[in-house]
């Protein structure tokens, strides 16, 4: 473990002020990611019974599931766009340091100091790739962690379809 945290302060160092923002938006990221995934697994619909516990008029009810199912369809949108946002910043920003390894590369080879230059061209390529490699280690898992909750939210808007269904049948509200 000691390693690891070697290795990636190591990273942090090499890779400068572009890598503090790519710890930055990993934690928001996988906060949020992690979040939504959570809460789309953990909801639970009651739709059967009105608070005191008497069955539901079936056209309210089949109302009532509809709009909970908007809600949620409407919230899981906005969270998995704003994932996919940050999931799209995570490479840019790898790229930007990229850019910026390159420039401090192109000009320690402009400098001629034989001595001074190479150590200065082997930090300005570290920069460049180690940023880019934890852009896109900040960016692919999230992906797939996108593309599982997508799949969540739709078991449980299948799941509101169907008690909807049984709604308008007048199944859903019988004790």
């Amino acid at each position: 473990m000691a390693d690891f945290v070697e290795g990636a302060w190591g990273a942090i160092q090499d890779g400068g002020v572009i890598m503090i923002a790519l710890a930055v938006l990993s934690l928001l990221l996988y906060r949020s990611a992690f979040g939504t995934l959570v809460f789309v697994k953990r909801t639970e619909f009651d739709l059967a019974t009105s608070k005191d516990g008497k069955p539901i008029d079936p056209f309210i009810l089949e109302d009532s599931i509809d709009q909970s199912r908007r809600e949620f369809e409407e919230l899981v949108k906005r969270q998995v766009a704003f994932i996919a946002m940050l999931a799209a910043a995570a490479p840019l920003l790898g790229l930007l340091g990229t850019v910026e390894g390159m420039l401090e590369t192109f000009h320690s080879l402009s400098q001629r100091v034989e001595e001074e230059t190479a150590r200065r061209v082997s930090s300005g390529v570290s920069l460049a790739l180690v940023t880019t490699q934890a852009g896109l280690l900040v960016a692919i898992p999230a992906l797939f962690i996108i593309q599982l909750i997508k799949r969540e939210s739709k078991k449980r808007q299948q799941e509101l379809a169907h008690a909807q269904l049984l709604a308008r049948r007048g199944e859903l509200s019988k004790p």
